[in-house]
Order: C-alpha cells, then structure tokens, then sequence
C-alpha cells in the first residue's frame, strides 16, 4: 500500500462525503476507493468511517487522521510545488471550471499557445456557469465573473468589462439610434432572461441608473441574443465580453457610449495552498496574457 496515495483518497472520501464521489473526483474506480480505506483502517488498526448504506461519518481517530493527512498531503504539494517552479517546468494535470462564454470565445482559441508552452501540463478544463465548490469538486483554478464571496481564495482579476447597448448598422440605418437610454423606449428591444430567476435582466448605465426597457425579444442564452441582435432584431444591452469580437468586426455598433456602465470583474481564483503551484502559475500567468 502507497501510505500517500491512500492517504489521498480517504481525504477525497471526507471532502465530498462519499466513496463514489471520491472515485469520481480521483478518476479510479468505486472498489479502489473502497480498498484504499480498508487497507488504511488494517495498516493503523482503527475505524476511521462510520458507514451504513445511508450514512457515513468520521471517527473520533477519523477526524485526528483527516486533520494529519490534510497538513502531510497539503507540505507534500508544496515541496512538489517549490521543486517544480524551481526547475521551471510546470508539469501535472491541471483541472480548471470557466464560464461557457469565456471558455469559448477567448481561452479555448488560445490553448494550443499554452500547450505548446507546457508540453508538461495535460489540461481538464469545464465550461459552465454553475457555482462549484473548488475543494469538494478538485479544481484547481476558476473564473469567475463579479463577487468572489470566498476569503480563503487567491484572486487575480483579468478584466473590467463593461456593460454595452449595441445594434446591427441595418438596424440603425432603418431606425436611427437613441441620444439617452430614455429614449429606448421608442425602439424595439432584445432582452436577457436571468434562467435562475425567469425575469428580464435590468439594463445598467452610468451614475447607477438602471432599468428594463420594453422587450420586443427575449432570451435566456447569450449567443442567440447577439445573433438576433447582428440580424437586426433590435438593440441589445450585452457585457463587452459578449460582443468584443462583433464590435471590432463591425457587425454590431456601440451605441450610447457617454452612459456605459462598468460590469462585473473576470477574476481567476486559486487556493492558497497552490499560490506556488508552477501548473497553476503557468495557466494563471496565460490568463492574464489572453485578457490584456
């Protein structure tokens, strides 16, 4: 038995409370958890869990042994970590959690640049928009836009966006454009349905305004707003990491630009304990090359 390994996977089985989610997170199967635990209860000859086919619980002996292997596990990476951003190759399977919109549009376009870079550093990368628990769900690094609401965690921020009213040049060429965000009401609207809360998002403009236009429109996903918004449907209210490209491009036009609004910060989180991870460094590091 690897003491080390074995150790690792009885703390996977504590963080996220079960053996088949501690496989899932470690990428084994159910057994191997199952024999890994057993193996660590015969080797220090005490119960660590208390398992019932609906329950399980530490120990008294399970909680001194989680606390142990936490800090031993814990000295053990960052000895890894000190040696690997000594020797400056960052090596390692990195597991990072990103909204869909940035995974799609900005960081998977620019990651054969990083791999290239890191031949050592295989990639597991999730797009979604859920909140995840970084410890329980083993990522490495997250980015996340607007409030972090986590102490615990290192934060990088990435961008200042920018909330942005713009229109397709046909559609302005037909309707003429606002002079205030008063105005919009005379003009047909594209709206953004919050999907948790089922409502119209609120349009934000400077010196804290804020206010639902009528919606000629509406969606619940981004990229079907922008299409619509580039056919002409009408003038939509999008994050600037939404419409960058369509804006440079020209096929969409900003509009209002004396009332946008600052929006949420893209930030990139990472536990303290992997602040001199070299994997970690190194991607975090690339994010802020992507972003500048």
């Amino acid at each position: 038995m690897d003491k080390l390994d074995a150790l690792r996977v009885f703390c996977a089985v504590v963080e996220t409370g079960g053996f088949s989610r501690a496989a899932e997170r470690l990428g084994i199967s159910t057994s191997s958890v199952t024999a890994q635990v057993n193996a660590l209860e015969a080797h220090f000859q005490v119960k660590l869990l208390n398992r019932t086919t609906r329950s399980m619980s530490l120990t008294g002996e399970g909680r001194a042994c989680y606390e142990q292997a936490q800090r031993l596990l814990s000295g053990m990476e960052e000895l890894e970590a000190q040696l690997q951003h000594s020797a400056r190759e960052p090596r390692g399977t990195l597991r990072v959690n990103m909204p869909g919109l940035v995974s799609r549009i900005y960081v998977a376009p620019a990651l054969p640049r990083f791999l290239a870079r890191h031949p050592g550093i295989a990639l597991q990368a999730s797009a979604s928009d859920r909140l995840v628990d970084m410890v329980e769900e083993g990522y490495d690094v997250l980015l996340r836009l607007g409030e972090i609401g986590d102490e615990r965690l290192i934060a990088r921020q990435l961008l200042q966006t920018r909330f942005i009213c713009c229109a397709s040049p046909a559609f302005i060429a037909q309707h003429g454009t606002p002079a205030t965000p008063g105005e919009l009401a005379g003009f047909a609207c594209l709206q953004f349905i919050l999907p948790r809360a089922g409502r119209l998002r609120a349009w934000q403009f400077s010196d804290g305004l804020a206010f639902t236009p009528p919606a000629r429109a509406a969606f619940d996903h981004v990229d079907s707003l922008v299409e619509a918004c580039k056919a002409g449907a009408g003038i939509g209210q999008f994050l600037s990491l939404s419409v960058e490209g369509e804006l440079r491009s020209g096929a969409l036009v900003p509009l209002l630009a004396d009332y946008h609004a600052p929006g949420p910060a893209l930030t990139a989180l990472y536990q303290q304990r992997h602040q001199r991870a070299a994997k970690v460094l190194a991607f975090v590091d690339f994010l802020g090359e992507v972003f500048a």
